[in-house]
């Protein structure tokens, strides 16, 4: 990486921006947030990650003891295996297989809850993408579909934090000659980091 401590500044920020907003949620909703230690159920979906979240997640596990950096790399290798399983699998066109995060620990608890993608830090209470405004996402343990949500602050709020995070993405994938839309998992982020 050319310019890794502005990355990371820049990172650091955002991620406190994610939290401010969050605790805004917390404090506006109260007990209707559910998302708290041990929570999952956003943790089984198929998604994907940025390569920016990837080599943060590589950096968090550097400093595991290996002990645990061959258990995550290992659940990993499971949850691959499993998921082009699925992917190969005549399944219905609107079905969504779930298939556990390999960073959740057996009571559902993220094994690298500082290192967790923006994707994970952002999803819980509502979300809004500004490229996509028609449309507001949020936890269905948190908000049923359909609720109303009246928030004249997360509009302004959200639009910030996904500029902030698309600025930074450009900028990374920019620096690292790497595509536009480059991606990964994080099971392929856990599988494919050194174990020191």
């Amino acid at each position: 990486m050319k310019d890794e401590k502005e990355t990371v500044k820049r990172y650091i920020d955002l991620t406190e921006q994610i939290q401010n907003e969050y605790e805004r949620n917390v404090e506006k909703y109260g007990e209707k947030i559910k998302c708290k230690n041990g929570c999952s159920q956003c943790c089984y979906q198929i998604f994907r990650i940025t390569e920016l979240d990837s080599n943060v997640i590589k950096v968090h596990l550097s400093n595991l003891s290996v002990e645990k950096q061959k258990a995550l790399k290992d659940k990993a290798e499971n949850y691959i295996n499993e998921s082009s399983k699925i992917k190969s699998e005549s399944v219905e066109f609107f079905s969504k297989p779930k298939l556990p995060c390999p960073a959740l620990d057996v009571n559902g608890s993220c094994m690298i809850y500082e290192a967790r993608p923006v994707i994970c830090r952002r999803f819980g209470p509502p979300v809004f993408d500004y490229k996509n405004p028609e449309k507001l996402f949020a936890c269905e343990l948190n908000f049923a579909g359909g609720e109303e949500i009246i928030d004249d602050l997360l509009i302004p709020n959200q639009t910030e934090i996904g500029k902030n995070w698309d600025e930074l993405k450009t900028f990374y994938n920019l620096e690292n000659n790497l595509n536009s839309n480059a991606s990964t998992t994080i099971a392929e982020a856990l599988f494919n980091s050194k174990i020191v």
